[in-house]
């Protein structure tokens, strides 16, 4: 290569690789990463202290214990379903008894005003009666 002078441009360095490093960062990049890739040279002994857990429970010990612990409870939840279930079908005998009721105190409305009408028809009749 050269440049516009007629001059060689000095090439940048290469690595082992044969790749050119973009700056010294990245020179010092490489190398640390080469060495993480080396395996350690002294192997750490490390003693790991024995287990103290009790590992011999059984899925079905764990179940077995929490439905006799949860038992009374279990008992006061369908209870208290059970009472839930009968207000409900409770309430649904009141609002069916609300519901007619009020037709029929509809329909003694509608029949009082019928009653009222033909009272005040009946009154202007008599009193166009009278007049003639």
């Amino acid at each position: 290569m050269s440049s516009a002078a007629g001059q060689p441009i000095p090439e940048s360095p290469r690595d082992e690789y044969g790749e050119r490093p973009v700056s010294v960062h990245d020179a010092e990049l490489r190398s640390a990463a080469q060495e993480l890739e080396r395996p350690p040279s002294v192997l750490l002994e490390l003693e790991i202290p024995p287990s103290e857990l009790d590992l011999t429970l059984t899925f079905e010990s764990i179940l077995a214990e929490t439905s006799s612990s949860d038992e009374p409870e279990a008992k006061a939840v369908h209870k208290r379903a059970s009472n839930v279930m009968k207000l409900s079908e409770e309430n649904e005998k009141l609002k069916e008894e609300l519901r007619m009721l009020t037709e029929r105190l509809e329909a003694a409305e509608r029949k009082q005003q019928e009653l009222r009408q033909k009272a005040a028809r009946s009154e202007d009749e008599s009193d166009s009666k009278s007049v003639s």
